[in-house]
């Protein structure tokens, strides 16, 4: 027998090369396991169908574990959440067609108005409080002498049109910046502006995703304060959703 044989038929390499083989598959079993902790079960989507699906091997025990502020987090959750139904249609009847929005397309959740299921909290800073509020709760912060102060401007649309008038700024106290504006519109509701999708001029904010008249259907908060992470997410997608179904000619080529 040569240099490490065992017997006539196995020697220390054909070991060694089994034990990797083993180890090599029970670590795909682990990590296949491991990464269905968030986003399953699967949700195939056919012809307006959906149907469940757990994948390959099935699903991981569920493990606890603790977040900040003594909250716990069980993955995979017990049950699968509701998922909200975006609101369209594929365009034609084979798998892979582009969805149709139907209803109002700002409010349907695709294309440029789609967004994703956060968690439906705020987001907390380092002591468990929102980190994004109203000025006006922030005695300790104000908006600088340097810059124009928006609070009072009135709020022009896509159209031209005032939609409504400034009524205060939601700052992030933690990164110290403006996030969101609060517009207070002519029915007296008010409705949040992401910073990003406007510009501040001399004398009025300019709005180019969305017309006046459509400031009344951006998604509101459920707490007149606060604002969670799934609703940022909706607030952000109507803006976004306007850049291409605020007017029917933007869904037209360009030439």
């Amino acid at each position: 027998m040569g240099t490490g044989a065992i017997t006539q038929y196995i020697d220390v390499a054909q070991i060694a090369f089994y034990i990797f083989l083993l180890f090599f598959i029970g670590l795909v079993i682990y990590l296949t396991l491991e990464s269905k902790r968030e986003g399953f079960p699967l949700e195939t989507e056919r012809f307006g169908q959906v149907r469940r699906e757990d994948g390959i091997l099935g699903m991981p025990r569920p493990v606890t574990y603790k977040t900040e502020f003594g909250k716990t987090y069980t993955a995979p959750l017990p049950t699968p959440p509701e998922v909200e139904r975006i609101a369209a249609e594929p365009s034609h009847p084979w798998n892979g067609a582009p969805m149709q929005p139907t209803g109002n397309p700002m409010l349907a959740g695709v294309g440029p108005g789609s967004y994703a299921q956060r968690a439906d909290h705020v987001d907390y800073d380092l002591e468990g409080h929102a980190r994004i509020r109203p000025l006006r709760l922030l005695p300790a912060f104000a908006l600088s002498a340097k810059d124009r102060n928006p609070i009072g401007m009135e709020v022009v649309g896509a159209d031209g049109n005032v939609a409504g008038v400034v009524a205060d700024a939601w700052i992030d106290h933690m990164e110290v910046t403006i996030r969101y504006l609060e517009v207070r519109l002519g029915s007296g509701n008010t409705v949040l502006l992401p910073i990003n999708f406007c510009r501040i001029g001399k004398h009025d904010i300019a709005v180019k995703s969305i017309l006046s008249t459509q400031f009344a259907h951006v998604p509101t908060t459920k707490h007149p304060e606060q604002i969670t992470l799934l609703e940022e997410e909706k607030v952000m997608a109507y803006y976004g959703g306007g850049t291409l179904y605020a007017t029917p000619e933007r869904q037209e080529p360009l030439v």
